[in-house]
């Protein structure tokens, strides 16, 4: 007697479950997996919005939801064009309490920048970019703002270093490390914090000149489009930077909002994905 197959559900259904399902895995990991920060920290993250001006006509709107659906509270932007203006609109398009600052121009046509929620962090000092004997071996010279939310000061060093001449990418590299050694050992606030497009490549790295001193990279994950190389991260020597909760990550924008369609939110927002870490701001200042 043969079995009836009335149970079973048509091939036609099961593809559109499956595709169902992986629709929202997608858009779910594209998301902050972690959720908003926990209460009392912050969400610090980078992000290289690619050659960021009025002339690539970026989406503001979508750069705008995925920073709030990413819950940071402070956002290092690169590739900043012109004299800034787009960084102002942005500004604007995110509203109250959004603040922001821009660096001089700091090299290869590009300054940097910082977005920040003023209702959850103040600026201290005046933001510069780096002054150092070793200033003149950047193509984009490194920019550095000081910053407190509660309990926590801290300093954000942003930058972009060579994506064409490897061999300047690797004494970049060496450079910065020397400097955010000597930064944290010497100034009265030893939270350092290094954050940026480093274009580290497979098989090509130089972050090991950080890694050498003691320091440790945060983000883990791919975090240009095609998901092939890790080249934004956040760095931080943990012997002076214990506020760290252990949670950092990616936003896969391209993945949850163009169904993976690299060129369309390469166009429309970037080729990279903004990384971030969560940092506590209730605990006993520990420099």
């Amino acid at each position: 007697m043969r079995r009836g197959r009335r149970n079973q559900l048509p091939p036609a259904l099961v593809i559109l479950i499956l595709l169902a399902l992986a629709a929202a895995w997608l858009w779910q990991r594209g998301r902050s997996a972690s959720g908003p920060p926990a209460a009392g920290d912050i969400r610090i993250a980078t992000w290289n919005l690619r050659k960021f001006s009025d002339r690539a006509r970026p989406d503001l709107v979508t750069i705008v939801k995925i920073i709030r659906e990413g819950n940071f509270d402070v956002l290092a932007v690169q590739e900043v064009q012109r004299e800034g203006q787009t960084v102002e609109k942005l500004r604007r398009e995110l509203g109250e309490p959004w603040r922001h600052i821009v660096s001089n121009p700091a090299g290869d046509g590009e300054r940097f920048a910082f977005l920040y929620r003023g209702d959850k962090l103040e600026l201290a000092g005046n933001p510069a970019l780096i002054s150092s004997q070793d200033a003149p071996i950047f193509a984009r010279v490194p920019y550095a703002a000081t910053f407190k939310a509660g309990q926590f000061d801290f300093t954000l060093v942003t930058v972009h270093l060579s994506w064409t001449d490897t061999d300047r990418r690797r004494r970049e590299a060496e450079a910065l490390a020397r400097f955010a050694r000597d930064l944290a050992a010497h100034a009265a606030d030893k939270d350092v914090i290094v954050l940026g497009d480093f274009n580290e490549q497979a098989g090509h790295g130089n972050l090991h000149f950080f890694e050498a001193n003691g320091w440790v990279l945060l983000n883990r994950d791919y975090s240009n489009v095609k998901s092939s190389e890790i080249y934004d991260n956040i760095l931080i020597d943990r012997r002076c930077t214990k506020e760290w909760t252990g949670k950092a990550g990616v936003i896969r924008f391209d993945e949850a909002l163009y169904g993976n369609d690299d060129k369309r939110a390469t166009d429309d927002v970037s080729d990279h994905r903004p990384a971030w870490a969560d940092f506590s701001t209730t605990g006993p200042d520990d420099d």
